[in-house]
This record gives C-alpha cells, sequence and structure tokens, in this order.
C-alpha cells in the first residue's frame, strides 16, 4: 500500500504535538512493515523543516529531517508537475495542487 504523508503528519511527529503526534507516529511506523510504501514531497520537508526549527534549533531539525528522509520516498516535482498545479480548476491552494499532482503519479527521486 502506497500512502502520501502531508507536511501536517510531520510536523506532529516532529514536534510531538498533542494529541495528534500519537496517530502520526503510528502512520510513520508503516515504514517497517513490508508492503507499505510512504511518500512525502521536497515541499513537504521544507515545510516541516521549518516548524521543527522554529521548535528545535535548526541542528536538531536537519537531524530530525535527515532520519525522516531515510524512512520516506521523496517525490521529485519539475515544470510539469508545477503546470498541472496551475492548470487544475479543482486546485484552489497551490501547494496543496502541487501534492495533489504527486500523489497520483509518484517518482522516487
Amino acid at each position: 500500500m502506497e500512502l502520501f504523508l502531508d507536511e501536517n503528519v510531520l510536523i506532529s511527529v516532529l514536534n510531538k504535538e498533542f494529541p495528534v503526534s500519537p496517530y502520526s507516529s503510528r502512520i510513520l511506523s508503516l515504514t517497517q512493515i513490508d508492503g507499505y510504501e510512504l511518500y512525502t514531497s521536497p515541499i513537504c520537508l521544507a515545510i516541516a523543516f521549518y516548524f521543527s526549527e522554529k521548535k528545535s534549533g535548526a541542528s536538531l531539525a536537519k537531524k530530525k529531517i535527515t532520519i525522516l528522509e531515510s524512512k520516506l520516498s521523496i517525490t521529485s516535482i519539475g515544470a510539469d508537475e508545477v503546470r498541472q498545479a496551475i492548470v487544475n480548476l479543482k486546485v484552489l491552494d497551490f501547494e496543496d495542487g502541487l501534492n495533489i499532482t504527486l500523489v497520483w503519479e509518484p517518482v522516487v527521486m
């Protein structure tokens, strides 16, 4: 099963945000179970890093992101994905539109 994790899941784990962090941690732990492939995007990692850095400082935030990067598959974002997000009339939020575009066709870097 393939799952896409957005920045909200990542931030709740990195910053131990209760009451949702235990649930997000369970989802993230699926990386240890055969048959699960968890994806995120560079945008989600960047947003998660930003909020982690605010709470924990740059050094610890980089360590946390490094751990996430080693556990997750990371989609790639290029010009095609940007264009698709722009022209999709159902997309009201550009950042969400980029992630939606990536979910439909994940490409591991």
